[in-house]
């Protein structure tokens, strides 16, 4: 069976990434645009990583903006408090115990199952058991254990 071609356009996002490939493409002009401005902002970032200056400068300022973070938090939880309702600290060292729990009920209920099975197992064979024992003439007798 021969196959029909078909008029069908190809999808949007086909379209979209070969029209991209195509106008980023290193042998047109605004894809010779793009490799020089990736080129220079790559050697501008690498001199700017190694700038003490600038690691300075960042570190600074992501250090205020955790000294910030923790003092929201704590004025936060202060008016929690204040307000007599759990903070979330408190909620997540709850969630914490909580599962620590749950983990220790799983766990005790799987034992509690493993000495229910071998305390049944044991009456069953405590019940079951026939003991053969051999009369005074020589013949056998059942009795079962009491």
């Amino acid at each position: 069976m021969a196959k029909q071609p078909t008029n069908k356009q190809p999808k949007l996002l086909t379209r979209v990434v070969k029209g991209l490939g195509h106008w980023l493409g290193p042998e047109t002009p605004t894809g010779k645009a793009f490799v020089a401005a990736e080129k220079g902002m790559t050697k501008a970032f690498d001199k700017l990583g190694r700038s003490e200056r600038y690691l300075d400068l960042v570190g600074g300022a992501l250090n205020r903006a955790l000294r910030v973070r923790k003092a929201y938090v704590e004025a936060q939880e202060n008016w929690l408090h204040l307000l007599r309702l759990p903070t979330s600290t408190e909620m997540d060292d709850l969630r914490e115990e909580v599962r620590d729990v749950k983990n220790q009920i799983e766990a005790l209920s799987s034992q509690l199952e493993l000495v229910v099975d071998a305390f049944e197992k044991s009456r069953r064979d405590a019940e079951g058991v026939e003991v053969v024992r051999t009369n005074a003439n020589g013949s056998a007798s059942t009795d079962r254990p009491s």
